[in-house]
C-alpha cells in the first residue's frame, strides 16, 4: 500500500492529537503551534508552509505526496498505527528485501555510503537542526502598579542566527534583545490579556499569557496610528439617559484631533474568578456616523479569558471587508470571507444580545439571530470584557452574566 493510502488516516490522527477541531478551520498561527508541538514530540521540523499543504490549506497538485520522512514524523508525533490488515508502506517493504541483496554483494560498498550517508546526515543536523533543540523560555517575574502597569520577564535567548525580539502582545513594536541577555521589562498602557512571546520575525520560540487588571470601569481613546499612546477618561454614566459618551469637546481637550480617526473604548478587566464558557452578554449601543466624509464606523465587543476570547464586530454599509471576528480557535476575516451580515446602522439605539452554552455560541442583533456557532479551546478564566467604537458612542448597558445569572461585570 502506498503512502498516500493512509495519509487521510494520518491527518485524522494529527487532528485529534492537537485537539483544535478539524483543520479546515485553523489559522496560521494554529499550524505555528502545530509546528512547534510536532518538533517538542518528534525533534523534526516540518515547515508551516508544508503543513498547510498536507492539512488542505495551501493549494498542491493531485498528485502531491509528501516526504516519507515527513509521514513518519507525523505517525510518530500523533501515535498513528497501522491497522492490523493494512501492510507498511512500500518504501519500507522493499528496503527490507533489498538492503540484505545489497550486504551480500558487497559489504565494504555498504559500509562505506552508510558513512557518507551519516557524514551528510550530522552536517545537515547542524546546519538546519529543529527549533526544539533551541533552549528557550520567557516567563514572569514581577509586576508594579496597576494601570500604567510594568511586568518584568525572565528570558531565555535561543542560540540561533536570526535576530530574536520580544513581542509583548499588546501592538507595542518588537523588542530585540541579546543572546546574553536575561531580563526584559515592559510598561503596559492598559488593562488586558497579553500572549508575550520570544521570537523571530518568523517563528515563535517560547511564550507566556499574562493578565493586567483594571479593577474599574475604564474608558480610553487613541489615534489608529498611535497604537502606543492612549488617552484614559472617567467612565461614567452622564446626562438625562444615563449614558456613557465621550464628546468630541472632551477628546479634544485631551490631546486628540477629532478629525482624524479615533477609537474609543469602555473596558473592565477586574478578575471574577469564572471559569466557565457559559454567560450571556449584553449591551445596547449607538454609533454615529462621522460629521464630514465617509469613513468606516464599526463597534465591537470582546470576552476575554486567559486562553483565548470571543470578539464580534459590527461595520455600517460599504465596510464588511473590514470586519475579523474571533471564536476563540476560529477567526473569521472580511477580507477572506462574506461578513456582509455583520453590517447594521449604528446611527439608531441597537441591542447584541450573546448566549454562550458551553462553547455553543448564540449572536442576536435587535431581537434577530445574527449568527450561531461553536468552539473548543476553552476560554479558561474569564478576565474582562470591553465594547469599542471607530468614533465616539454612546452605551447605555454593557453587562456580563455567568449561565446561573450572577452579575460578572455590569455597567
Amino acid at each position: 500500500m502506498g503512502r498516500k493510502v493512509n495519509l487521510t488516516d494520518v491527518i485524522k490522527c494529527c487532528e485529534i492529537r492537537f485537539g483544535r477541531g478539524a483543520a479546515a478551520h485553523w489559522t496560521h498561527s494554529d499550524f505555528i503551534n502545530l509546528n512547534h508541538d510536532i518538533i517538542r514530540a518528534t525533534k523534526i521540523n516540518i515547515s508551516i508552509n508544508t503543513l498547510k499543504r498536507i492539512f488542505g490549506k495551501l493549494a498542491v497538485d493531485e498528485k502531491y505526496i509528501p516526504q516519507h520522512a515527513t509521514i513518519e514524523a507525523l505517525q510518530k508525533y500523533c501515535g498513528y498505527t497501522y491497522p492490523e490488515d493494512v501492510q507498511a508502506p512500500v518504501e519500507a517493504q522493499i528496503s527490507e528485501v533489498i538492503a540484505p541483496i545489497k550486504v551480500r554483494k558487497n559489504i565494504f560498498l555498504y559500509i562505506f555510503i552508510l558513512a557518507i550517508i551519516g557524514i551528510s546526515g550530522f552536517a545537515a543536523w547542524k546546519l538546519f537542526k529543529p527549533v526544539a533543540s533551541f533552549p528557550a523560555y520567557v516567563t514572569l517575574l514581577k509586576i508594579e502598579g496597576t494601570i500604567p502597569f510594568t511586568a518584568v520577564f525572565d528570558i531565555m535567548v535561543p542560540d540561533n542566527q536570526d535576530s530574536t525580539f520580544v513581542d509583548f502582545g499588546d501592538k507595542s513594536p518588537l523588542i530585540h534583545v541579546r543572546a546574553e541577555q536575561k531580563r526584559v521589562s515592559h510598561n503596559y498602557l492598559y488593562a488586558g490579556v497579553f500572549n508575550v512571546s520570544l521570537r523571530t520575525r518568523r517563528s515563535v520560540f517560547a511564550e507566556t499569557t499574562i493578565s493586567v487588571s483594571s479593577n474599574k470601569w475604564i474608558a480610553l481613546s487613541y489615534h489608529d496610528q498611535m497604537r502606543n499612546h492612549y488617552y484614559e477618561i472617567p467612565a461614567v454614566r452622564t446626562g438625562s439617559d444615563s449614558l456613557f459618551n465621550l464628546t468630541n469637546r472632551q477628546l479634544h481637550s485631551i490631546g486628540l484631533d477629532t478629525v482624524k480617526r479615533i477609537f474609543t473604548r469602555l473596558y473592565n478587566f477586574t478578575p471574577v474568578n469564572y471559569f466557565a464558557d457559559d454567560f450571556t452578554f449584553e449591551t445596547t449601543f449607538k454609533n454615529p456616523p462621522r460629521r464630514h466624509g465617509f469613513s468606516c464606523n464599526s463597534t465591537q465587543f470582546q470576552i476575554s479569558g486567559i486562553n483565548s476570547m470571543i470578539r464580534f464586530k459590527l461595520s455600517n454599509p460599504g465596510c464588511s471587508s473590514r470586519v475579523i471576528n474571533v471564536l476563540s480557535e476560529q477567526r473569521f476575516d472580511g477580507d477572506k470571507d462574506d461578513l456582509s451580515q455583520f453590517v447594521l446602522e449604528q446611527e439608531n439605539w441597537n441591542t447584541v444580545k450573546m448566549i454562550n452554552q458551553n462553547k455553543q455560541v448564540s449572536l442576536f442583533v435587535n431581537g434577530e439571530l445574527l449568527f450561531t456557532g461553536s468552539y473548543q479551546k476553552p476560554l479558561g478564566e474569564i478576565k474582562g470584557l470591553f465594547i469599542e467604537f471607530e468614533g465616539n458612542g454612546f452605551v447605555k448597558n454593557c453587562d456580563l452574566k455567568a449561565g446561573d445569572g450572577r452579575s460578572l461585570y455590569q455597567f
